[in-house]
């Protein structure tokens, strides 16, 4: 069941992470019309002043709807057309054309910009659509009053794009910011609950290495001897004598007990790596009691290691895109998950949460949008253009352009993954 555990830490940081969002839209001014638990489609829901409180029928985090996410232009009320065209064949000669005309004068009101004529036009448009429901298919007038309803509530008053930009970023920056702040909160409970300790053995947990995969050894191997040096069941043994070994340029030959079975391995010649000889393989850790922290200290610790995995996090995002290999750092929900679960196991399921929430912080800054850091470069940009808005054609094609980025990151994850798992 530990599976569970994580699957309900993920979405519990997620809707952290949309809490964020909500409070801090609330605090500033912005209208926010939804705020679930979980994802759309309300499975269950409650409406206290302008805002639906409720269940989302997908357990996956949580939403939230803050109006006028984008400023409304001209170009929207092509959500129109084919209530239009299917009007315009069903009207009977000489009547009216009620609706056709009502959403031409709220695309002038558009042109002349988004101000208080608008929103009237939007209510008149919605009048002239109930008042030419009878000549339209269910569907259509479905979700033509459903687009059209959007477009006149995102010409709110209150709506996030009317908002000064410091209100709008600290409204993005939230989402991040409770990551941040739930990380902080769950390493100071870890180190005050108590860190697991953990000693190495000298069995074998997973092997890596070209060096170890061409000697023939395998995950759950027990090391007895280097170059038949017997290790006595120390780990730092079997390591010092791989250092003197590769220093000396010789073949190291590991003796190990699989299945019960004494076997020798085939000899082979370690790696150097950042000034250390390595076969490429990882020891079995055994549990070693706690480590436990006063409140204060737990709270240094929180910070020191928060700063510490913010950096390294941000560093290896970087060499994704600047160092040849930088990719193989990259690991999809699969992975986290795996190891999350693990986590469960040995009992360091808060860190890896902390890490977890940390990293969600740090993925939703890249500057591209749909995500957060895309929309603080798309308010910032208006900024410099004087308050004039980017167009909704830009904001779709770098929207592809980082959803494409981003299912390439999950793509490269999930292979990584397999290959983890599959073994070299």
């Amino acid at each position: 069941m530990s599976w569970t555990y994580v699957v309900l830490g993920l979405m519990l940081l997620i809707f952290v992470h949309e809490l964020g969002h909500f409070v801090v839209a609330r605090l500033v001014g912005a209208k926010a019309t939804r705020f679930l638990v979980g994802f759309p489609p309300v499975a269950l829901s409650f409406t206290r002043g302008e805002t639906e409180y409720g269940l989302g029928a997908i357990p996956l985090g949580g939403y939230v709807r803050i109006v006028g996410m984008n400023r409304p232009q001209t170009d929207d009320v092509i959500v129109c057309k084919d209530a239009i065209e299917e009007i315009n064949l069903r009207r009977p000669d000489g009547q009216r054309d009620i609706f056709g005309s009502a959403v031409a004068a709220l695309k002038g009101a558009l042109m002349l910009g988004a101000g208080p004529d608008a929103q009237v036009a939007a209510d008149r448009a919605l009048l002239a659509l109930d008042a030419d429901q009878d000549l339209l298919h269910p569907q259509t007038l479905k979700h033509t009053k459903k687009d059209l309803t959007r477009l006149r509530d995102d010409l709110d008053v209150r709506a996030y794009w009317r908002l000064p930009v410091w209100r709008r970023i600290a409204i993005i920056v939230a989402g991040p910011g409770a990551n941040v702040l739930a990380a902080l909160v769950i390493f100071t409970v870890f180190f005050w609950l108590g860190v697991p300790l953990q000693k190495p053995t000298t069995s074998v947990a997973a092997v890596s290495g070209k060096p170890a995969v061409e000697s023939g050894m395998r995950s759950g191997d027990q090391i007895l001897k280097v170059n038949g040096v017997n290790v006595d069941g120390d780990w730092q043994r079997v390591s010092d004598q791989v250092q003197v070994q590769g220093a000396q340029g010789g073949p190291i030959t590991l003796t190990v007990r699989r299945a019960g079975v004494e076997q020798t391995l085939a000899p082979v010649r370690p790696e150097s790596v950042a000034g250390r000889w390595l076969l490429g393989f990882n020891f079995q850790q055994v549990p070693d009691g706690v480590e436990r922290y006063s409140v204060t200290a737990a709270i240094g610790q929180s910070l020191r290691w928060s700063w510490f995995v913010t950096r390294e996090s941000v560093v290896g995002l970087t060499k994704i895109f600047t160092t040849s290999g930088g990719h193989k750092q990259v690991s999809s929900i699969v992975g986290i998950t795996s190891v999350s679960e693990q986590s469960v196991k040995d009992g360091s399921f808060l860190w890896m949460m902390g890490v977890i929430s940390l990293a969600l912080a740090i993925f939703n800054l890249l500057p591209f949008l749909p995500l957060d850091g895309g929309h603080i470069v798309v308010a910032l940009a208006e900024k410099v253009r004087r308050g004039r808005p980017l167009s909704r054609r830009v904001i779709e094609r770098v929207s592809i352009i980082g959803i494409g980025l981003v299912l390439v990151l999950f793509a490269i994850g999930v292979n990584n993954d397999i290959s983890r798992f599959t073994g070299p």
